[in-house]
């Protein structure tokens, strides 16, 4: 099945401008295969979620032309909004990605980024799109922009960076929504041997990374779960770890499982 674009609009560096368009850079198809649903226990029929309206004391099917878009300006008093109204926002970044500033670092915090998208032009052979990937990878730059999303209704921050033969736009965090570490300060005395030993072990386990080693256990452990409960088995959980007491006991043996010399 061909890839459906979540966003259309143009991608602009100084007056230079392309149209593009925007695709998911990640999926959630994983999640589906241990995914469940709400029943009712009685007779274990799954459960809907209509929408109800208390005053009229009727449901309402999903797609139904009833169904509108309101803003709350009071209590139990609300704002009709269109698609025309939604369309019509006096804002650039509706329709238009327009790089402000190029960067090369100041983003090591892992925790501005948000999700990943495939930024792709909208004609074929667009030569102001690959003109503009060479440039970025060239100078080794970033760029910083806006974008609206009309999925979560607000401007989101956005950074744009060459991959491959695409650009690669990720969503960002603002400043404010960055929480502050004060109240998870973490403090505790360690001596030189330890430090020594953790070091060693660090080293001994260090590679280069390669996701394929590595296993999704939560699915593989959720259908052995269900054909256990089918074949009317049951599945014993593995106890629990408990904590470290004797740390350079446990140093010890973790050097010896990994080989380090």
């Amino acid at each position: 099945m061909a890839s459906r674009s979540v966003w259309k609009g143009t991608l602009g560096f100084g007056m230079v401008i392309m149209p593009v368009k925007i695709f998911n850079g990640t999926t959630s198809s994983r999640a589906k295969e241990t995914a469940m649903v709400n029943l009712h226990s009685p007779c274990d029929t799954r459960l809907k979620q209509p929408k109800w309206c208390p005053k009229c004391e009727i449901f309402m099917e999903e797609g139904m032309s009833e169904v509108v878009k309101g803003f709350e300006i009071g209590k139990e008093q609300y704002l009709r909004l269109t698609e025309d109204d939604l369309n019509s926002l006096p804002l650039p970044s509706n329709q238009s990605i327009q790089i402000e500033a190029f960067v090369r670092s100041g983003l090591d915090d892992p925790r501005w980024f948000k999700d990943s998208y495939f930024l792709v032009p909208d004609k074929v052979g667009n030569k102001a799109f690959v003109l503009f990937l060479k440039a970025m990878a060239t100078e080794g730059v970033m760029g910083i922009s806006k974008i609206a999303f009309r999925t979560n209704s607000k401007e989101t921050l956005c950074l744009v960076r060459p991959f491959g033969d695409l650009l690669m736009l990720q969503s960002l965090y603002w400043p404010e929504e960055l929480k502050e570490t004060a109240e998870f300060k973490v403090t505790g005395e360690v001596s030189e041997k330890e430090l020594n030993m953790a070091s060693l072990l660090v080293r001994s386990m260090t590679d280069e990374f390669d996701p394929t080693k590595y296993q999704d256990e939560y699915t593989k452990a959720f259908r052995q779960l269900i054909e256990a409960k089918l074949e009317g088995k049951t599945i014993e959980a593995p106890a629990i770890r408990k904590e470290t007491e004797d740390i350079i006991d446990a140093l010890e043996k973790s050097l010896a499982a990994v080989g380090a010399r």
